[in-house]
């Protein structure tokens, strides 16, 4: 039942989206047809979902947009981190095609819609931009709401388990949740995006809005149960205070300090405790094993120490005895990942794509980047088609940092603190 009813939802808001499209005026298609296009890929955009299903949500996202181009004006797209991503989509396509570790169709589906979708981000005007980052954060909470009910009414998550129930390290006798994200990590990382998009407040909402938003999002990080997630939480919104050229430097010093111990208070965790936790954990142990598995990366044959066996192409490399992880046949570590399948050049590429990347953004942006990045030392973001699509968006959507000028002096000292 619960199947039928998510699929059911899930037409009815590509219906929704499709007669959206037609009426709108034109200068808001763009940014609708991504925002609904973001909802489907969290819905159902992974191959933890049905066939059918993943499929479908990528399919309607590609009409989506191509819908919206044809009915827009001429976009102002591209740019230099539209030519970053589209680059570093096609080199791992190339790979992928050579080594032939993705069928011609996924690659099309995948790296097709992450390339485009960025393209259609570059192109979108401050209404717009903020428009998806309200869907962002919108998308979120209902992700939460499916998290609780999941926690409350349902038997299993909407997909079903992926390697069975994890316990939720944050809520004893709980397993973590996934929504219809397929995953606890996917599921936790969106709660991430959205607490950063609600904290630096790119879409101007009032105060309140942004501790309702806050608040719910709160809540899906504590029921996502990740751990790593909260850190690089916590090191996105100490860059977003950090590149803020209003604040001076005692005063961004200071907020660094103060964050620092408000989290460690908040989430109730200290040095000694994270290191025991650190030292028993089967998940830290498995995340060591990609480390340990570099040397021998390395020490292949010149050509494929370089190039690897192509995107996709890791359960090859544990079958070789390349690989030196415990507990899983998956890499968890998108550097580990990117040097095993793509060799020493794709490595390189995506720390040189993600630096640009981070110069060429804004705060929000260069915030989203650093939480994202984060997350690439215990997830392998780009395997997971949604976290790599929006990966692709966050990259190319232009800067919408909310101004601070104008306001009175203890006004303006708040923005400029937490939304500048």
């Amino acid at each position: 039942m619960n199947l039928i009813l998510f699929i059911s939802g899930g037409v009815g808001v590509l219906l929704i989206a499709v007669v959206f499209l037609l009426i709108l005026p034109v200068r808001l298609v763009r940014g609708v047809a991504l925002s609904f296009a973001f909802f489907l890929l969290t819905f159902g955009g992974n191959i933890t979902a049905p066939g059918p299903v993943w499929q479908g949500c990528l399919v309607a996202s590609i009409a989506l947009l191509g819908l919206a181009l044809m009915r827009s004006r001429a976009p102002v797209a591209g740019g230099k981190r539209f030519a970053l991503i589209a680059a570093w989509w096609g080199y791992v396509g190339l790979g992928a095609l050579l080594g032939g570790s993705y069928s011609v169709l996924t690659m099309i589906l995948y790296f097709g819609l992450a390339t485009l979708a960025a393209y259609v981000a570059s192109s979108l005007d401050d209404v717009e931009v903020r428009m998806l980052y309200t869907a962002i954060v919108l998308t979120a909470v209902f992700q939460v709401v499916v998290g609780l009910l999941e926690l409350t009414v349902f038997a299993e998550p909407v997909w079903g388990f992926r390697g069975g129930a994890r316990e939720n390290p944050f809520l004893t006798d709980n397993n973590r949740v996934q929504g219809t994200l397929g995953h606890p990590i996917p599921y936790s990382l969106l709660q991430g995006v959205a607490f950063v998009v609600a904290w630096s407040n790119p879409a101007r909402w009032r105060q309140w809005w942004r501790l309702i938003a806050l608040t719910s999002v709160t809540v899906g990080l504590i029921i996502g149960g990740t751990r790593s997630i909260i850190l690089a939480v916590a090191g996105a919104v100490l860059v977003h205070v950090a590149t803020n050229g209003k604040l001076a430097s005692w005063a961004r010093l200071l907020f660094v300090l103060l964050a620092g111990g408000v989290l460690l208070v908040n989430i109730d965790v200290g040095i000694v405790r994270i290191i025991e936790e650190l030292l028993v954990s089967g998940s830290w142990s498995h995340r060591l094993g990609a480390f340990d598995s570099v040397p021998n990366l390395l020490a292949r044959p010149p050509l494929e120490a370089w190039f690897g066996t192509g995107f996709g192409s890791e359960l090859l490399l544990y079958d070789r005895g390349y690989m030196q992880q415990t507990y899983l046949r998956v890499v968890d570590d998108m550097f580990v990942y990117a040097l095993g399948t793509m060799g020493i050049a794709g490595l390189v590429a995506l720390v040189a794509m993600c630096i640009t990347a981070f110069v060429l953004s804004g705060r929000t942006g260069k915030a989203l980047l650093v939480l994202m990045v984060g997350m690439f030392f215990s997830f392998d973001l780009f395997v997971w088609m949604y976290t790599g699509i929006m990966f692709s968006i966050i990259v190319t959507l232009p800067k919408s940092d909310p101004p601070v000028a104008g306001l009175k002096a203890p006004e303006k000292a708040l923005a400029t603190l937490s939304s500048a």
